[in-house]
């Protein structure tokens, strides 16, 4: 693994592989830098003599437009301390660099990275990004050869289907070919699935997903992850009889939510309606429920006629009380699961919950009002014990009577 010391050194010598000329001064600071810090000194010497020779530029002109650089190289300058231009110089030389040394980099940098690469001023997160943007772009290229593939093969299966039609034979040996049962693909699936949603939306059956927190997203990929968890919500909807209709609401047009939708999923393939309108504006206020775990009320059982706000954030820390804090400000009523009554979590473990979880389990106290099957959504990695009914009955026996709990029952004798 390369380390910072080793890019700076690396960076020097193929600034001067690129004959970029030197003032003397700068020339003997960067050797003395070089023979203390690198054992690559000679090399370093050689190179910038062979491009004091070779440089059909003017040393005095190249300096000028070459210092910052060789100050930010010697003198270890910050990142933040660079213009734009020059940090922009600084990142393709990182890409060079950590390329021919056989790190995980990029071909090219998209255009809507580059803001976020020039506001990260560490080299290890610059790194960290790079890998991403590798990744990126392999798996678009498998994704790419993937549908070159599946194009040959279906081309050829056309031929081979015709030929099987001409000489009339069966064309397929699918088994369901010749039954009087219809093959049922992802189109079909899409439309029963909105066929449930449709009819919760008649009877103001809903669930609101609070898209108002873009603010709160420092990275670009907890926008992703959100709408990931969307998806995962859309998908599971097919498991529960009537699911409620889902409102995404406070969804900005222009905001980068919006973008990362149109990027991965587009809106107009889920069943969902968004809105940039605020909830407050769409239903009644004595109605709405905003479920956030910062709220001191516990949520009992679930109301058929409320309608239910989970906020659309990712909240990898949970210490900011930002569901809470909106739900206060504005006045209407907000409520937690009652998570600490059916489940102890482990030590290392967060209790937050993502969007499809929130949803699942809101759904499926709506259909069974079973608490304990509601939060087999929890993964079993985040729970260190999942109490019975006995425990519950126990514990609320416990809080009634105090350390009097047995007694209960003697007012029967």
């Amino acid at each position: 693994m390369i380390t910072c010391h080793m890019l700076f050194s690396y960076l020097i010598r193929k600034a001067v592989q690129q004959r970029i000329g030197l003032c003397l001064q700068c020339r003997r600071l960067l050797s003395t830098a070089t023979q203390v810090e690198t054992p690559h000194s000679p090399l370093v010497d050689s190179e910038i003599s062979a491009s004091q020779s070779n440089s059909p530029l003017s040393n005095s002109q190249s300096t000028n437009e070459n210092e910052w650089l060789w100050a930010y190289l010697r003198d270890r300058q910050t990142f933040a301390n660079l213009n734009e231009e020059q940090k922009r110089h600084v990142i393709e030389l990182e890409l060079q660099t950590l390329r021919e040394s056989g790190e995980r980099v990029p071909e090219s940098v998209p255009d809507e990275k580059w803001p976020e690469l020039l506001a990260t001023p560490l080299l290890d997160n610059r790194k960290t990004l790079y890998g991403y943007l590798f990744l990126r772009e392999f798996y678009k290229r498998k994704r790419a050869e993937n549908v070159a593939a599946n194009d040959v093969r279906r081309i050829e299966s056309a031929k081979r289907r015709s030929k099987l039609i001409a000489e009339g034979k069966v064309p397929t040996n699918y088994p369901g070919y010749s039954t009087i049962f219809r093959h049922l693909g992802r189109q079909h699936e899409k439309l029963m699935r909105e066929q449930k949603l449709l009819i919760s939306a008649r009877l103001n059956d809903i669930v609101i997903i609070d898209c108002g927190f873009e603010g709160e997203h420092a990275r670009e990929r907890y926008l992703g992850n959100l709408v990931d968890q969307l998806q995962y919500l859309y998908a599971d909807i097919s498991k529960f009889h009537s699911p409620s209709f889902v409102y995404l609401c406070n969804l900005m047009k222009d905001g980068r939510l919006h973008f990362e939708f149109n990027k991965r999923s587009p809106l107009e393939s889920l069943c969902f309606e968004a809105t940039e309108l605020s909830y407050l504006n769409l239903f009644p206020k004595d109605k709405l429920i905003y479920l956030t775990p910062d709220s001191q009320n516990e949520m009992l059982e679930y109301e058929h006629d409320a309608i239910y706000i989970i906020g659309g954030i990712v909240d990898l820390t949970g210490k900011k009380p930002l569901t809470f804090g909106k739900a206060k400000r504005e006045q209407i009523r907000h409520m937690r699961f009652p998570i600490d009554r059916y489940l102890k979590f482990g030590g290392g473990s967060g209790k937050t919950l993502t969007l499809d979880q929130a949803f699942n389990i809101l759904q499926t106290m709506k259909h069974t009002g079973n608490w304990h099957e509601s939060f087999k959504y929890i993964p079993n990695r985040k729970v260190a014990a999942r109490y019975t009914d006995a425990d519950e009955a126990k514990r609320l026996e416990y809080e009634k009577f105090g350390r009097w709990t047995g007694l209960g029952n003697i007012r029967n004798l």
